[in-house]
């Protein structure tokens, strides 16, 4: 899943090589990056700045990663910030005391940049998408409050025709809306329920042997494909109505760049390399018909349907 904002992310390492060489990789895609040499800097900065993601070295002097995890999970401020490890290919025995603290996941150094990519894109998606489910539901129940206020005071107060039919306008008015922001929090909550599952399906094929390995990535898969042909029908027939030369596997690439997966997570899905998907989205640019600028993915989300 591609940013659409310049998210936030504190890189906690003491080694300076090592913080330099994440923020090369993750400002490609450009994000925000602030960093911190010791885990007690890092608790000093994330009381300034609302940080959406923190990858965090696990052996570091003073302060190792995982008491930084737990005073960061102990606080109300900062609990519900993403915190990926960083570790060493010896040290991967630690990850399960990291995931017992509130990790949400690790990655092995030196890094991989498609995969450091995915696991920050994975999880700054989920926060942004449990951010807007509370969003909704807060407006859910401010609008809901206004309704009952309205309801009785059609019900207790001697208004006139004129004035009834005021309130009755914005009791319908209401109820409109409410319908609308359920619909909405249902559509966020399969979102993040999929995010969450692609999530634990990542943690588990690490360090699984090849058999186990190729039956996780079967699940993800199955787990992907329903998510993306329950949640896109009404997206997939008007886009076909507009653009009638896609074929159906142009529509299910538009489901995952509308998603923002990035080329190496759609290649997974399609069984297919990360150059093959970028040919295969410069095929689709044509055939939507998208003028030099226009990003695919920003096109999609925005698309009306």
């Amino acid at each position: 899943m591609e940013n659409s904002k310049k998210y936030k992310i504190l890189i906690v390492d003491d080694v300076p090589k090592n913080i330099e060489l994440a923020a090369n990789i993750l400002r490609t895609k450009e994000y925000n990056i602030t960093f911190a040499k010791s885990g007690i800097v890092a608790l000093e900065k994330v009381k300034l700045i609302n940080f959406d993601l923190i990858l965090l070295d696990i052996m570091m002097p003073l302060m190792d990663g995982f008491e930084v995890c737990r005073r960061l999970k102990e606080d109300p401020e900062t609990k519900n910030i993403p915190v990926i490890f960083l570790t060493a290919k010896a040290e991967t025995e630690n990850v399960v005391k990291g995931f017992e603290l509130g990790a949400v996941d690790y990655v092995t150094k030196p890094f991989k940049t498609e995969e450091l990519l995915a696991r920050v894109n994975t999880h700054v998606g989920i926060k942004s998408k449990i951010e807007e489910k509370e969003r909704i539901g807060n407006e859910l129940l401010k609008n809901k409050e206004q309704l009952q206020k309205l309801i009785v005071e059609l019900e207790e107060k001697q208004l006139n025709n004129l004035e009834k039919n005021l309130v009755i306008e914005k009791v319908n008015q209401g109820e409109i809306r409410e319908k609308e922001l359920e619909r909405q929090k249902t559509d966020l909550d399969h979102v993040t329920l999929f995010y969450d599952l692609r999530s634990q399906m990542d943690k588990l094929i690490k360090d699984r042997n090849p058999v186990a390995r190729l039956e996780i990535k079967q699940v993800k898969e199955m787990i992907t494909n329903l998510f993306i042909d329950k949640n896109n029908q009404d997206f997939h027939r008007e886009l076909k109505r507009c653009f009638p030369k896609l074929t159906f596997d142009d529509l299910r690439l538009c489901s995952y760049l509308r998603q923002r997966f990035l080329n190496v997570e759609i290649a997974e899905f399609l069984e297919t390399s990360p150059e093959a998907v970028y040919t295969r989205k410069s095929r689709l640019r044509q055939k939507l018909e998208l003028e030099n600028g226009v990003e695919i993915s920003e096109f999609l989300t925005n698309f009306k349907f």
